[in-house]
């Protein structure tokens, strides 16, 4: 039998586990074992858990009601709770029941929804609307709130009627005869639906998940008329509860078994922690049956005594019997369990208000006027003109502009975005520009690769096509050719018709438009982008998404107007007008055209002349006759081909100095003065300042789920406060229950076992049982006493001065402290009591 668990500090006064309650009434029992401020933190941690914080990663500590089907767990909830629960066979519940019971003067019974976690917060209000309230115990009718319940999470959603649902029923029950105690109650757990459905997987889906938290005290209900190798409650505890140390049995329908019998004898070794040993043992009860349901509270439970104090019951501790041990038992192990997990539980509280705040902090403050709409605007409209110019200088110091990785490519930076931009422009501009890549004969086309190009450079070559490879004398007789026949000015032979020189450049320029409206489509894009990221990260979703539609979208839109309007602009003079040019370079770019092709010419004749006079004999070539030879060519040579020639000359040498100031235009005068020039203005101060108050509300209104989710985190952080100050205050006290006067003994302290052994002799001799029992309080008080909450040193190693609470001075440190046994969380500051000398010198 493993031992008893070890008691809180802070709940020591629940640790008197002794047979007293058989000489003092219930009531008195659970007012000794629960103080004033310990109801408080049960109903504070039931808050918390009302708020939904087990949806946000918070586990808080809770007991939770598991069985199998028919077990008898609404029977042994009914004896708890004096309502009467739905006892009909077949499955009763589809969610879980969060049962709160509160001692108060008055009677009152609530019913409430809490949602589960995948709940959109259209659901989530409709939930809320559902509430219930009963004045008496007689008007309170369970199996009905239980339907209702169940239409409710079913309307208006899409599940059924027989679906399961995550969202929890709580019922909140105040009476002058109640104890403090919280308890959620599971649907039965079963083998198979009889209708085939998916039920029982859904039921141990739902089981399990409040299972295998390990804040969860296990009420483990079994029956005695069944084999426990039957019930599927043993299965769950062996795989989320191994060892046993948060599991409480509970055995129900002992009068079911055959006395005297082997099931009897099972059943007994299962009660005295042999079978199946748990750190909380198990505790038998005896519920109404079919036959006795009429049975009033009172009369159950004298039937329940009865039953107890007969045959082998008789002799067994009656702590571990009758449902009124088992609600002093329940109170008990709960305090134990929160006094545990209070550590870890004000550790999670501090992080869900940390969240929560950001959260508040993200949603800003509340824009229901139009001057808190107008504020609100303008202060953002300054950050975002801010952030805008720092883009556009190329000044990256901002966390927006932060990269995670060195090639990663960001629209945050979009001053580096436009300029890799053009670079990538200008690139596939020369090299796929132009219709033809016109090359000599002896050459062929040279496809230059770009993989080791910057990403841009890639993407945008991916785009075009290569030009068509042509030879010069293929060019200049398809092409030219054509146009000189067609097209001969008066005057003399040789003349170029201007006209022709501008024709054949527009063919050669064709593609300039479908590159520059690419190149515009990418920069505006980037643009957009940043706009929208930058807005993003400065405003909530949907004001983002209205002032985009209803102010930013528009001056982009007229933007990209504009820049259009500036591509025809630039496109005229090479689409519609002859070439002209006032480059001092146009005319030297011309002869060293002229003189190349001349020394190509030159060279290859020179060559087949000297050819010639070797084949003849002569054994050295002459340059006269070599120049001789050249003028008859020239003179042979057509008229035609010599204006051809002229004609490409001027067109490639304009080609190459219009290309030029096309590209330097598409970036000066199209994107920077038309697309990026006063970018910042596109959402300033100014714009605000003059926008009427329409407009205003349409953007800067703050939506209803907005509004309602301010509601919420402000309401969630309001509990989660006050939820912390309360943990903090039960960290810090030393409860003291003990007494007058009395004095404190000095005698070895009773353990929890010592003092149920007692139990037997007590019932002989009561007052020596009492004497006992008070000792061992008195003597754990005295230890307790002396104990000394203090934070953890800091990391530098410098301990800090301790400081009497009376006078406000430093107060000397002590050598020999005693440290709290209670785990200590190392990030908050815990309120601290006067320092108490342990030397005992005082």
């Amino acid at each position: 039998m493993p031992p008893s668990p070890p008691t809180s500090p802070v709940f020591f006064e629940a640790t008197s586990r002794t047979n007293t309650m058989a000489h003092t009434p219930e009531t008195n029992t659970l007012d000794q074992l629960q103080t004033p401020q310990q109801v408080e933190l049960l109903d504070q941690i039931d808050e918390l858990r009302n708020q939904g914080l087990g949806h946000h990663g918070i586990s808080l500590p809770q007991l939770i009601v598991c069985g199998d089907q028919s077990s008898g767990k609404s029977s042994l909830l009914e004896g708890l709770t004096r309502l009467r629960f739905p006892t009909k066979e077949g499955m009763c519940t589809t969610f879980a029941t969060e049962v709160v019971l509160r001692k108060e003067v008055e009677v009152e019974i609530s019913c409430t929804i809490t949602p589960g976690k995948s709940r959109s917060p259209a659901e989530r209000r409709e939930l809320a609307k559902f509430k219930h309230t009963f004045s008496s115990r007689d008007s309170f009718l369970f199996p009905s709130v239980l339907d209702q319940a169940k239409d409710h999470m079913a309307h208006g959603i899409k599940a059924n009627r027989g679906a399961f649902f995550e969202d929890v029923l709580r019922v909140r029950y105040s009476g002058p005869d109640l104890p403090s105690l919280t308890i959620v109650d599971l649907p039965g757990m079963i083998e198979t639906q009889l209708n085939g459905g998916s039920g029982a997987e859904r039921v141990a889906e739902l089981v399990t998940s409040y299972m295998r938290d390990e804040k969860s005290i296990i009420l483990a209900v079994v029956a005695a008329s069944n084999d426990p190798e039957n019930q599927k409650v043993f299965r769950y505890l062996k795989e989320f509860d191994p060892k046993g140390s948060r599991t409480l049995g509970i055995i129900t329908k002992p009068d079911m078994v055959e006395r005297g019998g082997d099931n009897e004898k099972e059943m007994m070794r299962l009660a005295k922690n042999e079978k199946y040993p748990l750190r909380h043992r198990w505790h038998a009860v005896r519920n109404r049956s079919f036959a006795t349901r009429e049975q009033t509270a009172v009369e159950r439970d004298d039937a329940e005594r009865k039953f107890f104090s007969s045959a082998v019951w008789s002799s067994f501790p009656q702590e571990d019997v009758g449902i009124a041990a088992l609600r002093v038992k329940l109170s008990r192990v709960l305090l134990e369990h929160i006094g545990r997990e209070l550590p870890s539980l004000v550790t999670a509280v501090q992080s869900a208000i940390a969240t929560t705040e950001s959260g508040l902090s993200a949603l800003g403050n509340a824009r229901e006027t139009s001057r808190q709409q107008r504020s609100y605007l303008t202060g953002h409209a300054e950050k975002f003109s801010m952030l805008t110019n720092d883009a556009l200088r190329g000044i990256y110091s901002n966390p927006f502009f932060a990269l995670s990785s060195p090639d990663e490519r960001t629209t945050a930076r979009l001053r580096t975005e436009v300029q890799n931009l053009n670079i990538a422009f200008a690139h596939v501009m020369y090299q796929k520009g132009h219709t033809w890549n016109i090359v000599l004969e002896r050459n062929s086309s040279v496809s230059m690769a770009c993989d080791g190009y910057p990403r841009a450079v890639q993407e945008y070559d991916g785009e075009f096509e290569e030009p068509t490879s042509i030879t010069r004398a293929k060019f200049l007789e398809s092409h030219i050719g054509e146009y000189v026949r067609q097209s001969r000015p008066s005057g003399l032979p040789s003349l170029v018709n201007p006209w022709v020189i501008g024709e054949v450049f527009r063919q050669q320029s064709h593609n300039w438009r479908e590159h520059a409206v690419h190149h515009l489509q990418r920069v505006f894009g980037a643009i957009t982008n940043y706009v929208e990221d930058a807005l993003r990260s400065l405003m909530d979703p949907q004001t983002c998404g209205m002032l985009m539609l209803k102010q930013v979208r528009p001056e982009l839109d007229r933007r990209w107007r504009s820049v259009e309007a500036k591509l025809e602009e630039l496109l005229v003079p090479y689409t519609e007008q002859d070439p002209i040019t006032y480059d001092p370079n146009f005319i030297r770019e011309l002869d060293a055209i002229r003189a190349a092709r001349n020394a190509e010419k030159s060279s290859t004749q020179f060559g087949t002349a000297a050819g010639n006079q070797m084949h003849l004999g002569f054994g050295h070539s002459d340059p006269s006759w070599n120049a001789h030879r050249s003028t008859q060519h020239l003179l042979t040579e057509s008229i035609d081909d010599y204006t051809n020639s002229e004609i490409l000359d001027l067109m490639q040498t304009y080609y190459k100095t219009a290309i030029s100031v096309f590209i330097n235009n598409m970036a000066i005068l199209a994107i920077e003065n038309c697309l990026i020039k006063n970018l910042a203005a596109i959402f300033s101060p100014t714009l605000t300042a003059d926008m009427d108050d329409e407009k205003l509300r349409a953007i800067a209104s703050e939506s209803e789920d907005i509004r309602n989710e301010r509601v919420s985190l402000r309401q969630k952080l309001s509990v989660l406060e006050t939820g912390k100050q309360v943990l903090f205050e039960h960290i810090a006290m030393q409860p003291i229950l003990r007494p007058a006067n009395k004095p404190v003994s000095d005698g070895p302290r009773i353990s929890v076992k010592n003092t149920s052994s007692l139990s037997s002799d007590a019932r002989r001799n009561g007052e020596e049982a009492r004497d006992a029992t008070i000792e061992a309080v008195d003597n754990l008080s005295s230890q307790l006493d002396n104990l000394v909450v203090t934070p953890p040193s800091s990391e530098s190693g410098h301990s800090r001065r301790r400081v009497d609470f009376g006078t406000a001075t430093p107060k000397p440190k002590k050598m020999e402290r005693k440290r709290s046994p209670f785990g200590w969380p190392p990030k908050y500051d815990i309120p601290r009591l006067p320092d108490e000398d342990v030397s005992g010198d005082e």
